[in-house]
């Protein structure tokens, strides 16, 4: 019925802690008070599995034996948990109400969950990959046995043996955020070139043995500090095998910066298609699921579709742990034999908060911004769109999940590279190296991309000569692209009629679709958020529902 993140509420990007406005918001959009829910469903377990992950703490190995004092410290840290949980929850209770019992689901089950039973097929394995869960980094499923059964664990890469883990060290390396920018990283490395230093580097960090597992070098690893960006997640030793000089004078990167994202980005897509290959090997499986925090690599996920390795391929709407809550309620659903919602509900992601149309006047008036209404904004957009204008897009609910796909969208021509230029100068803010997506009529995008489906933007393809020649603002240095395609029945049904509109306008079936936010700030929620990101950036025209403004029209 309802899903959040809460950065979008609490405006603090990839914020931590109890979700207190995702729940409320999630309460009020279904009609309930929080005693009147059956079973609150929570994506770790820790305390189940306690034992487990101090074995796990104290085997790895990490740089120091106090090293592993401090992760089995933070394991134990875990029985408080609960009651921490529970606390958190009381103030949204009514005076002398109780909290229905919480059901703690294992971090994996619930990725599996959100994946397995949104997939538009009957899938037959999976694969789980992210930073790390109470034990696991990563979990292979066998799934034959369908949603009415367990699912069988085909194998398990004990914490911090992570290819999460590795891709935030690298993305710590060259001064990013991990558990954050991680995706700056995949961009970066389209600039780089294939260097035999700089990938045997990379090896000494992870590899792949000659079974074909994929292994982190534990040894140079800092396990107790990887759940704290702030703090380095490797060993002198670790950082010292990867130390250059990656910032120019002038303060932008130089090719040892590209070199080395281009390595630790060839490393882990290789990675993943050797853990797709032995999943299949398991169990012949040819249609696969793949989630986790490493699914959110749009690069490895396009290389893993287009291997061949499986025939058909799924990424759940946020394979995040943002979907891992979702995923939780699930597997609860699931393993007490509740109805399941379908698939399709599933793969909706206009889940997040929608606003009435008086709200959204109520606040231009407040505002005190000029603004008007319109008779057809697709088609008053799409004409703006052609004529080189930025435009803010806020229509219906907000999507759930890191993509904009239609309804808090910034819309651009994709005809001119400018176009590219603007928004990340004038709108994001941000790293100029840094590409556009495109969002492309479905039946039309095998002319442009080298994919006919895909519709949450999960993957990133080769783009086409067409492309190439036609919309040179959403083809990225390497001459690739991540596109959303969409189809004729798009719940955002305004968004693909803006499509339709400028492709009949000027020939080409797309726009440039990024998110509606400046950099580092979340993606806009409400609509004050989207007044002020369109008042203090470049934008040049906001939609907002019916009602337009334009920077024209402004006075002093």
């Amino acid at each position: 019925m309802a899903a959040v993140e809460e950065e979008r509420l609490s405006r603090q990007k990839r914020a931590v802690g109890f979700p207190r406005l995702a729940v409320q918001h999630v309460l009020e959009a279904g009609g309930v008070d929080l005693h009147e829910i059956d079973r609150v469903a929570y994506y770790w377990n820790d305390r189940g599995r306690l034992p487990a992950a101090l074995l796990a703490a104290l085997r790895q190995a990490p740089s120091s034996p106090r090293g592993s004092w401090r992760v089995a410290r933070q394991r134990l840290g875990s029985f408080g948990a609960p009651s921490a949980l529970v606390s958190a929850f009381e103030p949204l209770l009514s005076y002398g109400r109780r909290l229905p019992p919480v059901t703690y689901v294992d971090h994996h089950r619930a990725h599996l969950a959100a994946a397995w039973l949104s997939a538009p097929f009957e899938a037959e394995a999976a694969v789980v990959i992210d930073g790390r869960g109470e034990v696991e980094s990563t979990t292979l499923f066998d799934l034959r046995g369908g949603p009415g059964l367990w699912p069988r664990v085909i194998e398990t890469y004990a914490f911090p043996d992570s290819l999460g883990i590795f891709y935030g060290a690298i993305t710590q390396v060259l001064g990013y955020r991990p558990n954050s920018d991680e995706y700056k990283v995949m961009g970066l490395a389209s600039y780089g070139n294939v260097n035999p230093a700089w990938e045997r580097r990379v090896a000494r960090l992870m590899h792949i043995d000659d079974r074909g597992q994929p292994h982190l070098d534990v040894r140079r690893i800092r396990p107790e500090n990887c759940a704290r960006p702030d703090l380095p997640w490797l060993t002198e030793r670790g950082r010292g095998e990867l130390d250059d000089s990656f910032v120019n004078d002038d303060g932008g990167f130089t090719q040892a910066a590209f070199d080395l994202a281009y390595a630790a980005q060839s490393a882990l897509e290789e990675a993943v298609l050797a853990l797709l290959r032995r999943v299949v090997a398991a169990t012949g499986a040819r249609r696969v699921v793949v989630v986790g925090g490493v699914a959110m690599n749009a690069a490895a996920v396009g290389r893993a579709r287009a291997s061949g390795i499986v025939e058909e391929l799924h990424v759940p709407l946020a394979p995040t742990d943002a979907g891992a809550a979702v995923g939780a309620a699930l597997e609860v659903l699931r393993t007490s034999r509740q109805p399941v919602p379908p698939s399709d509900q599933l793969d909706n992601p206009f889940l997040g908060p929608g606003f009435t149309p008086a709200q959204l006047e109520a606040a231009l008036v407040t505002s005190k911004l000029p603004f008007r209404r319109s008779s057809d904004v697709a088609a008053e957009a799409a004409e703006a769109i052609a004529a080189g204008k930025l435009v803010g897009w806020f229509q219906g609910r907000m999507e759930f999940g890191e993509r904009a796909l239609g309804a808090r969208s910034v819309l651009g021509d994709p005809r001119k590279t400018e176009t590219r230029d603007r928004i990340n100068a004038s709108v994001k803010r941000r790293e100029s190296y840094r590409p556009f997506a495109p969002s492309v009529l479905e039946e039309r995008s095998a002319e442009y991309f080298a994919t006919a489906h895909s519709r949450r933007m999960a993957e990133i393809v080769r783009a086409t000569p067409a492309a190439c020649r036609e919309a040179p603002a959403v083809v990225h240095v390497d001459g690739t692209a991540r596109p959303q395609t969409v189809p004729r029945d798009w719940p955002a049904h305004g968004f693909r009629r803006l499509i339709e509109l400028f492709d009949r306008a000027t020939g080409v079936p797309m726009v440039i679709n990024t998110s509606f936010n400046l950099s580092d700030e979340p993606i806009v929620c409400s609509p004050d958020d989207a007044i002020r990101c369109f008042a203090v950036s470049g934008l040049d025209t906001l939609y907002l529902g019916d009602l337009v403004v334009d920077k024209a029209d402004f006075h002093g």
